[in-house]
Order: C-alpha cells, then sequence, then structure tokens
C-alpha cells in the first residue's frame, strides 16, 4: 500500500494543476479581468503562460517525468502565486485568487486560499523530501509532447483574447463618472459603444438599461420596466447585464422580468459604466437623458421625463 501511496498523491497534485489550468484556458476573460485589477500592464500578456506552465507541471507530474524537479517547480509556483495574491488582497482589496476561472462554486474566500495554498505548499515539500531523483532522463518524445501541449494551449488563448480591452484606461474614475455618461447625452446611439449591444430604429424609443444581477435597486428597476413598453413609455427595452452564472441564476429565480437582455464581460462593463443601475432614454437613434439609480414606475417616469408633453 505505501508503495502506491506516494505516487497516487503526486498524480493527484497533478491532476490539481491541470484542473486549474484547464478552467483558465476556457474562460480566459474571467481571469484576465481579475488580473487587471493589480494595474500591472505586464501581467496582462503574461497571465496567459500561467495556465500553460500548469499544464505542462501537470504533465510532468502525472506521467512522472523529472518529479523531483517538477515538485520543486511546484513549491516556487505556489509561494509565487501567494505572494502575489498577498500582495492584492491587502493593498488592493482584491478577494478573489482567480485560481478556477470564473467557475463560481470553487471561488474561495482568501483564507480559504491561504489554507488550500499551505496544503499544497506542505503536500509539495513532502512528496519533494521523499521522492528520490530520476536517474532517467527525459526523451525526445516527452519533449516534443510537452512542446506540442504548450503552443496548442497559447494558441487556444491567444486567439481567444482580446487584449486590447485589458490594456485600455478605463473612460471614467470615481470623481469623473458623471461626466462620462453625461458624454453620451446628444449622441446617436449608433456612434458609441452602445452600437455593439443595441439594435434600434429610427421611429422608435428605447430605454437601455444597464445592470448587475446581484444589485437589489437593478432588480426593483427590473420589476418597474415590465410595466414600461406594456403602457407606452417606451417601444423596446435593451438589456445589457452582468455577473456570474450564480447571480444570474438568482436574478431569475426571484425578478419576473418580461424582456430579454444581453449578458457582457466584466471587462465590457468596466468600459459602459462602473455604476449600477444605469439608464438611457433613447428617441430617433439619439440618446436624449440618462437615470441614474433606481427605475421609478412607469407613472413616475412619464412625470418626471415627459411632463411637458
Amino acid at each position: 500500500m505505501k508503495r502506491f501511496f506516494k505516487p497516487a498523491l503526486i498524480i493527484v497534485l497533478g491532476l490539481f494543476y491541470l484542473f486549474s489550468g484547464l478552467i483558465k484556458i476556457i474562460d480566459i476573460d474571467d481571469f484576465l479581468y481579475l488580473i487587471r485589477s493589480y494595474h500591472f500592464k505586464a501581467f496582462i500578456y503574461l497571465a496567459p503562460i500561467v495556465p500553460i506552465v500548469e499544464v505542462v507541471l501537470a504533465y510532468f507530474l502525472i506521467f512522472r517525468i523529472n518529479q523531483k524537479k517538477a515538485l520543486a517547480f511546484s513549491i516556487i509556483l505556489l509561494i509565487g502565486f501567494t505572494l502575489i495574491f498577498s500582495y492584492g488582497h491587502f493593498f488592493l482589496k482584491i478577494d478573489d485568487c482567480g485560481c478556477f476561472g470564473g467557475v463560481d462554486f470553487l471561488k474561495m474566500s482568501p483564507f480559504m486560499f491561504y489554507l488550500r495554498n499551505g496544503l499544497l505548499l506542505f503536500l509539495s515539500y513532502f512528496l519533494y523530501d521523499s521522492v528520490k531523483p530520476q536517474k532517467t532522463k527525459t526523451t525526445s518524445v516527452n519533449y516534443a509532447l510537452i512542446s506540442i501541449l504548450a503552443i496548442f494551449v497559447l494558441s487556444v488563448v491567444w486567439l481567444n483574447t482580446d487584449f486590447k480591452q485589458y490594456t485600455q484606461k478605463i473612460p471614467y474614475s470615481r470623481n469623473t463618472i458623471d461626466a462620462y455618461h453625461n458624454s453620451f447625452i446628444n449622441q446617436n446611439i449608433h456612434e458609441t459603444i452602445f452600437d455593439d449591444y443595441a439594435k434600434t430604429a429610427e421611429d422608435s424609443s428605447y430605454l437601455v438599461f444597464v445592470f448587475s444581477f446581484d444589485c437589489p435597486h437593478c432588480m426593483v428597476s427590473a420589476i418597474h420596466l415590465n410595466d414600461y413598453v406594456k403602457n407606452g413609455v417606451v417601444d423596446k427595452i435593451v438589456a445589457i447585464a452582468n455577473g456570474s452564472r450564480a447571480e444570474e441564476r438568482f436574478f431569475n429565480e426571484n425578478v419576473p422580468v418580461q424582456f430579454d437582455y444581453q449578458k457582457i464581460k466584466h471587462i465590457e462593463m468596466s468600459q459602459i459604466t462602473g455604476f449600477h443601475p444605469l439608464s438611457f432614454y433613447v428617441e430617433n437613434d439619439t440618446i436624449r437623458f440618462k437615470v441614474k439609480g433606481t427605475l421609478p414606475d412607469f407613472k413616475r417616469f412619464k412625470d418626471l421625463y415627459f411632463s411637458d408633453e
């Protein structure tokens, strides 16, 4: 039994790195959005290397290739990840380690992150200390397979990533957010960022509703919006939403909305607004005014904005 115990632990460690790397590859946008929070542009370009390193390390561990060196690298990698997250957590108030991309149920608190990494460090060191150096060298076949694997992963990540989104500046700050939103007023909607999300007609009126699934004010606004079209306040609702899968499920289970919404990525939402909910009234393809905060019921909305008609 003891003979298979340590090899089994090494495989388990390898599977952890494999799963972590694959999740980041599948949901690279969520990982890049988190890396963007560290405010180091170089990190954005280095971020796609992380899942490649994890997958390659997993290959070494699972197939027991250069185990001693692989375990040593595991120790270095875990220490590096822990130090980077610690900087983000204590200096930038970042609470998500991003270890498993955007998988909601695998997100963990900082305490759980430190506990897990502590256990993985202990496991890596225990195995490193007990595994004897291998006398056999890595074969050319292994090098070829690893190279193919790394190139494949890099290609998948690179082809599915728009780095410009993550390196350009956010168009507003806490002090200029209103000025930024007001810059949309009296502009043709197709000349703004909303052109990517809204398909309008010149002879119709629209309300562009920008919201977050976990925002209580957004939920109240969404319920009020059901009556806007029904009572002729606007012809159509153009809703743009953002949030995790769990938050979306909660929203759909608790808010009986009668309009469709388009879910966008974190990075795309950050280029529109940092405030929710935010609504824009569009008439004849022109943004006439904005409503910041909770939308009132349809009667109050008409009294506030169309009382002169």
